[in-house]
């Protein structure tokens, strides 16, 4: 079958070489005038997708001389995002076949677009210098998408939360995603029942929460008429996916892709439960709490220096360094939370000790050998928690 396939592919690359191959040649002449740049969006999980997509809608604003010229593969992860991404950028399945033939001509490189050169990270500060605006919705997409919300139980203009926890469910049931054994990443998973007294405490504030996912194992065992279940409602949709991320006045997240959809649109987003710490969105409005980490024969908690020297990406590797991954409990989660939304009230006037540990944790990060590329543009509002540097920064 996967030899088929390639057969089939190679065929197609033969047969468009006919007008590809003028197509890269006259590219090529073109470039002391204009450079033409071919790429595509990795569009197989959203977190690429859109973080790739905001960050390259605004860098090809800003290199206003530069053609760029994209396709995108047949199956994506979210049809309402590649709509936008359609009617934002250039993009037609032809482009694949001139890329193809770019890249088997020798000196393409110049005229190759990659999806991402930072690993879908804003390095550079561009979302917030972004004075374009990000991709719009059409105004029959933002109506549906607000009939939906009232229907739930919304009040316009009140302030709405997304809470989004990863679990094993959507990498383990979607088709595009079952050829990869994602066991090394289970580190990353989290129980949505210990969000439960963080979403009691938004609702008493006069907040709607919504918790989000395209699959997930089970329900939240939770009720209230402004909670909203969102993976076990009949009527949800590809285009509420993105309308709620790009709109809500807080994501709270794992670190599990749907969060960049609210990053380009800058909203604020909370990280909880995530690993490795160096992964934090410092190029946003964000605070972060990870997971806790401890030494197996002692029981002690690891430093912050620790943290960042035990970066790993494989549950595998905290294993073999004799280190326990510890869900954040309910009570922690709780804190981290209300810290946030005091933020975004205006309420909370960080103290001299607060402000001094925030600034040790910055010059750790961006000195250690582990994080120091990571983080380019640093946010203003970009912070660990109090609550873990209370806990962790000096142990």
């Amino acid at each position: 079958m996967v030899n088929d396939k390639l057969s089939s592919r190679l065929l197609l690359n033969l047969l468009h070489s006919v007008w590809a191959i003028p197509c890269v040649l006259i590219i090529r002449l073109l470039r002391p005038i204009i450079l033409i740049r071919i790429g595509t969006l990795f569009s197989g999980r959203i977190g690429h997708f859109a973080k790739d997509a905001g960050i390259q809608w605004i860098e090809n604003k800003t290199n206003g001389n530069d053609i760029n010229i994209y396709w995108l593969d047949k199956d994506t992860c979210n049809k309402q995002w590649e709509k936008m991404v359609r009617r934002n950028f250039f993009v037609h399945a032809w482009v694949e076949y001139v890329h193809v033939w770019n890249k088997y001509i020798y000196g393409g490189e110049k005229h190759y677009r990659p999806s991402s050169i930072t690993g879908s990270r804003d390095i550079k500060g561009l979302l917030e210098s972004n004075n374009f605006g990000m991709l719009k919705f059409l105004e029959d997409e933002e109506k549906e998408a607000k009939e939906w919300l009232i229907n739930k139980g919304w009040n316009d203009g009140e302030p709405f939360v997304c809470i989004q926890v990863r679990d094993t469910a959507y990498l383990g049931s979607e088709e595009f995603h079952l050829n990869y054994d994602w066991d090394y990443h289970d580190y990353r998973n989290s129980n949505i029942s210990t969000y439960i007294l963080a979403i009691k405490w938004l609702l008493e504030q006069g907040v709607f929460v919504l918790r989000m996912g395209k699959k997930v194992n089970k329900k939240t065992p939770f009720n209230h008429p402004k909670f909203v279940d969102y993976p076990f409602c009949s009527d949800k949709s590809d285009l509420l996916d993105i309308w709620l991320f790009a709109n809500c006045n807080l994501c709270i997240s794992t670190g599990s892709g749907p969060d960049a959809i609210s990053d380009i649109y800058r909203r604020p987003v909370v990280f909880l439960n995530y690993l490795p710490l160096v992964d934090m969105f410092s190029w946003s409005f964000s605070i972060n709490y990870p997971k806790n980490l401890v030494w197996k024969d002692t029981g002690k908690a690891l430093t912050l220096d620790d943290y960042l020297n035990y970066a790993f990406y494989f549950t595998e590797e905290y294993i073999n360094s004799n280190i326990e991954i510890i869900d954040l409990t309910q009570e922690e989660i709780l804190d981290v939370v209300i810290e946030c939304w005091s933020y975004i009230q205006g309420d909370r006037v960080d103290s001299k000790n607060d402000i001094d540990m925030q600034k040790i944790f910055w010059n750790k990060i961006v000195s250690n050998k582990n994080s120091k590329d990571y983080h380019g543009y640093i946010h203003k509002k970009s912070r660990i928690s109090t609550v873990f540097l209370d806990k962790n920064l000096h142990e």
